[in-house]
């Protein structure tokens, strides 16, 4: 859903109602659910799959950089590559083994095998820059809990340059 304020700014949000329930049968559990492929990573683990790992905004903004990277090495001008499609792999995967390869995924981010359609090229330098801070993140130093504000700079407005920020949508607020 997007919307536009009074002053011109747009403003988006993604519905996504797998986790919803109405006030009279209340929440169901702690189950996490969600396309594999697109999930955080922290949310890919055996202690998450358990219910013990707190959704946060980063998650979900970690979750929004996955698919942008998705899009780029998979479409080429709206359309589903045919041939020489990367990240195949994740498709067939559970949830552990998709952590496992997006943990090697991460480690390559440099290979010159991984190259983007060629209707997104800029795209992809955003998604690199985005990736490389999900990958430090992940590093050997334990990561540790951010406010939404930290992960919305560091994670996501940082990374796309000032003007393609209006075609991202990107909103401090």
């Amino acid at each position: 859903m997007v919307y536009r304020t009074s002053d011109g700014r747009w403003i988006g949000v993604l519905n996504d109602y797998d986790l919803s329930s109405t006030e009279h049968d209340g929440p169901r559990g702690h189950e996490r659910t969600g396309t594999v492929p697109f999930m955080a990573m922290g949310l890919l683990t055996k202690k998450a799959i358990e219910g013990k790992v707190e959704h946060l905004y980063q998650h979900d903004a970690e979750s929004f950089i996955w698919v942008l990277t998705w899009v780029c090495l998979r479409y080429e001008d709206g359309e589903l590559l045919h041939k020489g499609r990367l990240l195949d792999e994740w498709l067939r995967v559970d949830a552990i083994g998709c952590h496992e390869k997006k943990s090697s995924f991460l480690s390559k981010l440099s290979d010159e095998d991984l190259r983007p359609s060629g209707s997104h090229g800029e795209n992809w330098e955003v998604a690199q820059k985005c990736l490389a801070v999900i990958y430090s993140h992940y590093g050997p130093i334990k990561s540790r809990k951010m406010t939404d504000g930290e992960v919305f700079r560091s994670w996501l407005q940082d990374q796309v340059p000032v003007h393609l920020q209006a075609g991202y949508l990107l909103s401090g607020e």
